[in-house]
This record gives C-alpha cells, sequence and structure tokens, in this order.
C-alpha cells in the first residue's frame, strides 16, 4: 500500500499498521498513535468525538498524505482517523510511514499529523468532566454548534 488514508467509525487496529507501509526496501517504519488523553488545559476530560464532511475530508487527507510522502522522498505512507466517540486510551489517528532510512520517515509522519490537523475538516469536540462541552479549534473551520 503506497500512499492511503481511511477515515472509519470503528477502533483502529493499531497492531496492523506498520504492515501497511511494509516493503523490502525499507529499513525504517515510525508509528505515531494519537491517543485520547484524560485531561486538556487542566480540566478532566471524560471522551472526545469527532465530525466531518468524508468526500471532503478523504480528499484532503489524501492530498495531505501525498504532500508528506512526496516532500520526503517516501513511497509507503499510511494514516488512519476515527470518526464519532473516542474513549480514554483509545486512538483517533493512527499513521505509519516507512523509508530506507528513518529521517525520512520520521519527517514525513510529523509533517502529516501537523498539516492534518491545520488543513483536513475533522473537527474534534471534548466532553469535560463538570459536565460542559467545546469544541477544539484548529486550522480549518469550526463549526457551530448547529449541525453542518
Amino acid at each position: 500500500m503506497p500512499i492511503a488514508v481511511e477515515i472509519i467509525d470503528s477502533p483502529i487496529d493499531t497492531n496492523s499498521l506498520a504492515g501497511k507501509v511494509s516493503a523490502d526496501e525499507n529499513g525504517a517504519v515510525v508509528i505515531f498513535l494519537g491517543i485520547t488523553r484524560n485531561h486538556h488545559e487542566g480540566r478532566g476530560v471524560k471522551y472526545l468525538e469527532y465530525e466531518c464532511y468524508r468526500d471532503m475530508a478523504l480528499a484532503e487527507f489524501l492530498r495531505v498524505a501525498e504532500l508528506a510522502a512526496k516532500t520526503h522522498g517516501i513511497k509507503h505512507l499510511y494514516a488512519v482517523h476515527r470518526i464519532g466517540r473516542v474513549n480514554i486510551g483509545e486512538a483517533s489517528l493512527g499513521v505509519a510511514a516507512s523509508s530506507a532510512h528513518r529521517a525520512q520517515a520520521f519527517a514525513a509522519a510529523q509533517m502529516l499529523v501537523d498539516e492534518l490537523k491545520k488543513d483536513v475538516p475533522i473537527w474534534k469536540r471534548e466532553y469535560f468532566s463538570d459536565g460542559s462541552i467545546g469544541w477544539v479549534e484548529g486550522g480549518c473551520i469550526t463549526p457551530s454548534t448547529k449541525r453542518l
């Protein structure tokens, strides 16, 4: 699987990520997992919820992945983002990058994550321990409280 992205509604199979990018010519595989933590800026978090406009998000997600791969000269890059409720300790994002040497794989994975947060229309809502709910602002347009 050279360059691929997915948006899924179920838990990410973190154990399968390396296999998505394995190739005989590569000596390095970098895996990044974005895991839901139990706090944000000093507040307790119960869980997160992600939404997206799937067709637009997939197109932009793939563009970002292809750009990261091209920029850092790698041929095998895979990323998956989960939509819906993501509980504490669960992964919302998985990225796997492989290359002949580690520097390119690390750089491509980091670029993909950074650009994803800025450009891909996936929105995160935090559910706090005190009962409040808040959208997390990113580089993309943050939706209003009305449904899109």
